[in-house]
């Protein structure tokens, strides 16, 4: 039986193309964050059987499966024991790197920015080669922050230095703009050695430094987990709101599978971006004159 039996069975709407779909995955609404949407966030994966949300990240297939078809445990596990696996080709990735225009120096508009934000320029500039961009249409007034892969810059995001709540904070390139998928790889991953700080976003990994790095968004990959779980110790360290408190424990879970251990730190901040000096330094001190 294939996976999409069961749905159809179940009269569960579906999409493998469109709306997000990759090809190996089947994709409907995640019943966690926004069931009976038709946004078809969540995807299974045919190949390894196990189902991701691009909003809130990777959940238990036999819980997910039991929410959205409305049947116990066991049965799920019968439906799932009965799936037959698929093979699915590896596609080759088909973007190509694509700067946006407008990249220069930091002007004084971002330097002020940055301050506010209790960052030094120039150590940024020096260490994770930041850039600014001024007015250039949807990209105007950002900072440019690349994004590397053994020693070259595969893609890019950047970070509006606007107050306006309205303006979109990242941009971020789009696979076709990338030469590697940026939910592939970790932000900063060059600098980890034997300790991985993990948060959401770059300005998380400027405020700990190296040894931090960023998923990128407010969801994780199975290949971003796979990266992660290469180093013998984990230091989750999401946003203290929530949802995001909730990612962090179940990448926690995730990770439990793997050699080595796997912590989650809640810090005093909002987020890691915003702690303090003391703070941060408490937190690196904890983690790495321990390991």
């Amino acid at each position: 039986m294939k996976f999409e039996n069961i749905l159809q069975e179940y009269h569960i709407p579906f999409r493998t193309e469109g709306n997000h779909c990759r090809p190996g995955w089947v994709n409907f609404d995640c019943p966690f964050c926004s069931k009976d949407t038709e946004a078809y966030r969540m995807g299974f994966n045919l190949e390894s059987k196990y189902v991701h949300c691009w909003a809130c990240g990777s959940h238990g297939l036999v819980q997910t499966l039991s929410e959205i078809l409305n049947i116990s445990y066991g049965k799920c596990k019968e439906l799932l024991d009965s799936i037959i696996t698929e093979r699915i080709e590896k596609q080759e990735h088909k973007g190509k790197l694509v700067l946006p225009s407008g990249i220069g120096k930091l002007r004084n508009a971002h330097r002020n920015y940055l301050e506010r934000r209790g960052f030094d320029p120039d150590t940024l500039q020096k260490i994770w080669n930041i850039q600014g961009i001024g007015q250039a249409g949807a990209y105007s007034w950002r900072i440019f922050i690349p994004i590397t892969f053994e020693g070259k810059v595969v893609a890019w995001t950047t970070r509006s230095i606007s107050r306006n709540p309205k303006v979109k904070r990242y941009i971020t390139a789009s696979e076709l703009q990338s030469s590697m998928p940026v939910k592939s790889i970790l932000y900063g991953e060059e600098y980890v050695k034997h300790v991985i700080f993990i948060n959401e976003g770059p300005t998380d990994v400027w405020n700990i430094g190296k040894g931090a790095v960023a998923t990128l968004g407010t969801s994780y990959t199975q290949m971003q987990v796979n990266r992660m779980a290469q180093y013998p110790v984990r230091v989750i360290c999401f946003d203290s709101e929530h949802m995001a408190q909730k990612r962090a424990k179940k990448l926690c879970d995730d990770l439990s599978v793997f050699l080595g251990d796997t912590y989650n730190v809640v810090l005093d901040a909002k987020d890691p971006g915003s702690a303090s000096k003391k703070e941060i330094n408490k937190l690196r001190k904890e983690f790495l004159k321990i390991y």
